[in-house]
């Protein structure tokens, strides 16, 4: 039986359930309540995030549960309700710290308000409060949910993300010291984390291999959006945003053109003008933002799947939830050396810079099925049911010993 059964669990998530990527939080979550009950916190939304999402139905669903027109919270799956948190004044450009501290507080009473009031609601009692990356709507709760523990979940290097509030270094500080257990999704984030709270552990990203191993069935088609791309296809799925190299993809595109390079994903707005360029090349196609049980039929056209990320502070630190997905599909990897993942070394091929990343995908072309079974294996020993017992079990000991204590 899990370590961890018939809890309450309080997920206060960075991204939305609803939100097109479906991240560790979702996942994990997911794997939690089938032994448990999870409320999970939607991010908190102000007039921009409004003014941006009005056309799309679930910025209108926050928006009519904020006015009390739709149930809130609401069950989405068994054991799994969602809730939507009033919304807040925006905070993010701010830089005066008393100006700061002054909204931010406010924030944080309606977001414990709202969450007392769900808690009551469902009849959570002492329930784990699960921090998941979400440092700027979060650390209030702290205290008031009569939580028997406090989890922080650090999936990236906030102080490196582009857009975040100049003051969330600090309170990350502050979220790691009162957490009872911290966990980072790579080595990186654990050396930088771990001197502010001595029961941090590293726990990478997993991988849903039930879908994505759907890539490995004979009878599924390629992907419609690929129809008619000559040569080797190289192909990308995921957010198009400053962590993607575009110049790199250009330069290969330009040095090859038999290879058809297929690019699936939303794209950042600030890095639209580089795709338009990367766009013109002939051998480029942007497919756009696929539903995620389609993503097997997109790889399945794939002969090689990339992960051209650039060289910065925040790739130093992240663990790509793609990189198990793409292994889970069977497919070859080519990936820039952007951080410590060498746990792969030898099923993956790396390169750094034009010319070597296109002999990391020349390199993966040259395919086996000694060489694609290894993949599979290995993304199967990542899967998220793994990645979760390893989870419970630092969690069951730490509850453990708070209650020993």
């Amino acid at each position: 039986m899990p370590p961890l059964v018939d809890h309450d669990i309080v997920c206060v998530s960075v991204m939305d359930w609803e939100h097109p990527f479906q991240s560790s939080r979702h996942h994990l979550m997911r794997a939690l309540a089938r032994h448990n009950r999870v409320l999970f916190v939607d991010n908190q939304f102000n007039p921009v995030n409004v003014l941006r999402g009005l056309r799309q139905a679930p910025m209108r669903r926050k928006l009519a549960t904020w006015a009390g027109l739709a149930q809130n919270p609401r069950e989405v799956e068994p054991n799994v309700w969602v809730y939507n948190p009033p919304p807040v004044l925006p905070m993010g450009k701010l830089t005066d710290p008393a100006v700061f501290n002054r909204i931010y507080a406010l924030n944080q009473r309606g977001l414990v308000k709202g969450v007392q009031g769900a808690c009551k609601a469902l009849g959570f009692e002492r329930p784990v409060l699960w921090i998941s990356f979400n440092v700027l709507s979060s650390e209030g709760l702290i205290g008031h949910l009569d939580e028997q523990l406090v989890i922080y979940h650090c999936t990236d290097e906030i102080t490196a993300m582009s857009g975040t509030s100049c003051f969330a270094g600090e309170i990350e500080r502050r979220l790691l010291a009162k957490s009872d257990l911290v966990f980072t999704s790579s080595r990186q984030l654990l050396a930088d984390k771990g001197p502010f709270n001595p029961n941090s552990h590293f726990v990478p990203n997993g991988a849903d291999t039930e879908l994505f191993e759907r890539a490995l069935d004979p009878l599924l088609a390629p992907h419609p959006v690929l129809e008619g791309l000559a040569g080797p296809v190289i192909g990308f799925a995921g957010h198009m945003e400053d962590r993607f190299d575009f110049d790199l993809i250009a330069a290969v595109a330009a040095a090859h053109p038999a290879w058809s390079i297929a690019l699936a994903g939303p794209i950042a707005p600030a890095q639209q003008a580089q795709a338009d360029r990367l766009a013109s090349q002939p051998n480029v196609r942007f497919c756009g933002l696929l539903p995620r049980e389609e993503l097997p039929a997109f790889l399945k056209g794939v002969d090689v799947a990339l992960i051209p990320f650039v060289h910065s502070r925040q790739t130093r630190a992240i663990y790509p939830l793609k990189l198990n997905e793409y292994l889970a599909a069977g497919k070859p990897v080519a990936l820039t050396p952007f951080a410590d993942l060498r746990e792969f070394d030898g099923l993956v091929a790396v390169g750094d810079g034009p010319e070597a990343f296109a002999a990391a995908i020349a390199d993966a072309l040259q395919d086996t099925p000694e060489r694609r079974a290894a993949r599979v294996a290995l993304a199967r020993a990542n899967n998220w049911d793994g990645r979760m017992a390893h989870m419970a079990g630092l969690i069951g000991h730490t509850l453990e010993g708070r209650q020993a204590a």
